[in-house]
C-alpha cells in the first residue's frame, strides 16, 4: 500500500521507526517530514499528508506529533479526509470498519514504539464495511459541507475601520421583498440595493442599520434598491425621510451617472457610491488608490459573487483575503451540489463600474 506520513519535530523518533516498520512488511512511504529536530508547527505536516490522501497520490496517511490531536487537526481540515487519532488498536481498527478513517494520527508521548507499531498495522490491515456507516458518513459529508458556507454576513476592516459585510448568498435571509410583478421575493433573491446601502451608510456615518429594517423601508418609498430604475427612488426616500441627514450624508438627486471624474472626486473627498459592475447587480464602492503603474483603483464590497464572475474577474486586480465568502451550489431541484467561493472586498479599475449614485459627506 502506498501511504503518506509527516510528523512535526515530536514525532520525529517514532515517524522514522514507523518508516522502518511498514517498509519491511512492503508498504511504499512518501515521507512528507519534518526531517530534523528543530521546532516547528504540526498544521503545516498535518496539511500534507492530508492534502496527499485526498488529491489521491497515496491511499492512506498517518501523522505523527507529541499527542496526536493537534497533527490530526491539520490533517482533518482537508476537504475529503476523516482523520482519528488512536492511542489503542481498538479505535484503530472500528476507525477504518465504521467511519472510514483514511488518516492515523499517533502520539509520541502518549503510546510507546510497539503499541504504535500494532495501532497502525491494525489500522492498515482493517477495511470500511460500508452499509448503514456509508449512510452516516454521508450525513457527516453534508453537516461538513453546510458547516462550510459562510452565514449571513462576516466582520470585514477597511482602512483599519471594521465593517459588516453581508453575503446575499446566504439562504438564511428569508426576509420578503416583494415588489410586483415579482412575489415572492427575498431579501436572497432581490436585496443587493438593499445590502449595498446599509454597507454605504455604515461608511458614511459608523452606525449599522438592519437589512430587513432598510428593506421594509424601502417598500413603504417605492424604490426597489436592487433595481437600478428605482434605486434613485429609494435613495429620494432615505433623503426626504430625512435618514441621510441623520447618517451623515447627502445625495443630489441626479440618478444614474456614468461620469468616472465625478466618482473619483467623491470618492477622494471620502463619499461613497452604489453602482453597477455589470448590469443587474449593485455594489458599493467605498475606497479609492492609485497603483503603482498610476491606474486609478476603487474598492467594491460586493453581498454577492461578483469578484468571480466571469463579466468581472478578468478586471479584479487584489482581492482582500478576509472577505472570502463560501457560497452553496444547488441544481435546478434546489439541491445542494457543492461550494463555491467568492471575495466580498476587491479592488477594480476606475473605469468599470457605471450607473453610480453619489453619497457626499455632509
Amino acid at each position: 500500500m502506498k501511504l503518506a506520513i509527516a510528523c512535526d519535530h515530536r514525532g520525529l523518533l517514532l515517524k522514522n521507526a514507523l518508516i522502518d516498520h511498514l517498509r519491511a512488511e512492503g508498504h511504499v512511504l512518501i515521507d512528507f517530514g519534518t526531517y530534523t529536530p528543530e521546532s516547528t508547527d504540526y498544521p503545516i505536516y498535518g496539511e500534507r499528508v492530508g492534502r496527499a490522501v485526498a488529491e489521491g497520490e497515496c491511499e492512506l496517511g498517518i501523522a505523527i506529533c507529541g499527542t496526536g490531536f493537534g497533527i490530526s487537526l491539520g490533517a482533518g481540515a482537508v476537504p475529503g479526509i476523516r482523520a482519528v487519532c488512536c492511542s489503542d488498536i481498538y479505535t484503530a481498527a472500528y476507525a477504518r470498519q465504521h467511519n472510514n478513517a483514511n488518516v492515523l494520527a499517533i502520539g509520541r508521548d502518549v503510546v510507546g514504539e510497539k503499541l504504535a507499531f500494532m495501532i497502525a498495522d491494525t489500522f492498515l490491515s482493517s477495511t470500511f464495511e460500508g452499509g448503514r456507516h456509508l449512510r452516516r458518513l454521508n450525513m457527516v459529508e453534508r453537516l461538513r459541507r453546510t458547516a462550510a458556507v459562510t452565514g449571513k454576513k462576516i466582520v470585514v476592516h477597511v482602512n483599519d475601520r471594521e465593517f459588516m459585510l453581508y453575503n446575499q448568498r446566504s439562504v438564511q435571509w428569508t426576509h420578503p421583498y416583494e415588489y410586483p410583478p415579482r412575489p415572492g421575493d427575498t431579501l436572497k433573491s432581490a436585496g443587493c440595493g438593499v445590502f449595498s446601502l446599509c454597507e454605504a451608510i455604515e461608511f458614511m456615518s459608523g452606525q449599522r442599520i438592519a437589512p430587513e429594517e432598510m428593506a421594509d423601508f424601502s417598500c413603504r418609498v417605492g424604490g426597489r434598491g436592487d433595481d437600478g430604475t428605482d434605486r434613485p427612488m429609494l435613495l429620494k426616500g432615505v433623503v426626504e425621510s430625512g435618514l441621510a441627514g441623520q447618517y451623515g450624508f447627502r445625495y443630489d438627486m441626479d440618478g444614474l451617472l456614468n461620469d468616472h471624474e465625478k466618482l473619483w472626486e467623491c470618492l477622494t473627498n471620502g463619499g461613497c457610491a452604489l453602482c453597477n459592475l455589470r448590469v443587474g447587480h449593485i455594489v458599493t464602492l467605498l475606497g479609492w488608490r492609485v497603483s503603482e503603474e498610476g491606474e486609478r483603483q476603487v474598492l467594491a464590497m460586493d453581498c454577492h459573487s461578483e469578484s468571480a464572475d466571469e463579466r468581472v474577474r478578468e478586471s479584479v486586480r487584489e482581492v482582500v483575503p478576509e472577505s472570502l465568502i463560501t457560497y452553496p451550489v444547488t441544481n435546478e431541484a434546489g439541491v445542494m451540489t457543492g461550494s463555491a467561493q467568492a471575495y466580498g472586498l476587491f479592488w477594480v479599475p476606475l473605469e468599470l463600474p457605471k450607473n453610480f449614485n453619489l453619497l457626499h459627506h455632509l
